[in-house]
């Protein structure tokens, strides 16, 4: 079963290999995630993570620190709120402030774990408020049996749609493909690598980026 998962994922990332060709840049992205549950229908999410390029030569785009506070809400949904600070390392742009607001519905089908995200960002940067309206799908499968245990890894995928409106600003859509696999450490820890490419502004002038993203999970 896991060698047959393993050539299923050989097989998923044939794209992103080739996506890598036609990138306008490529954005490598570590981050430590930090969760913990109140006992009850609240739970929190505190994530600080570094932005770098790589075009050209390897440079330091960002820092950034978010928290997110969900609760339960019935029928396999939660309701969320979170904010995030972004200092950049340019002195020439200013700094961000987000606040996000958002609906999850998770559900389980044997093994295969699905979720659908409905999120509003609102992103304050100097005198600029940017509206951000975005939906993704997920999903993710262990490789052995119907749950990840320790020292077992699991595959990871996602499709994210945004809507884009700034004042006096024409809209813009982004598109985002991601596949990733990870592996469950032990019951409080896991490590996981996701790859995501892309389309910015796809209607216009597209950006192509293709993130490397290098995360650490710890569960309190």
């Amino acid at each position: 079963m896991t060698f047959y998962y393993s050539r299923l994922f050989l097989f998923l990332w044939v794209p992103f290999i080739s996506f890598s060709q036609i990138t306008d840049d490529v954005i490598v992205e570590p981050s430590l995630n930090i969760s913990w549950h109140n006992n009850a229908r609240w739970s929190f999410n505190t994530a600080i993570s570094e932005r770098n390029r790589t075009q050209g030569s390897f440079e330091a785009l960002h820092i950034q620190v978010s928290q997110f506070a969900s609760y339960e809400v019935g029928f396999y949904s939660q309701l969320g709120v979170g904010v995030m600070y972004r200092e950049l390392f340019d002195d020439l742009r200013p700094e961000e402030v987000r606040f996000s607001e958002q609906y999850v519905y998770t559900r389980k089908y044997n093994a295969l774990k699905i979720a659908h995200r409905l999120r509003w960002d609102q992103r304050l940067r100097g005198d600029r408020t940017t509206h951000r309206w975005r939906y993704r799908f997920s999903s993710s499968l262990p490789l052995n049996g119907f749950a990840t245990d320790a020292s077992e890894f699991y595959l990871t995928a996602s499709l994210e749609t945004l809507f884009i409106a700034e004042r006096d600003q024409r809209s813009g859509y982004d598109q985002r493909f991601s596949l990733g696999i990870g592996k469950q450490l032990s019951n409080q820890l896991k490590l996981q690598f996701v790859t995501t490419y892309r389309l910015e502004d796809f209607t216009a002038h597209t950006d192509r980026l293709l993130f490397l993203n290098i995360g650490v999970y710890y569960a309190i």
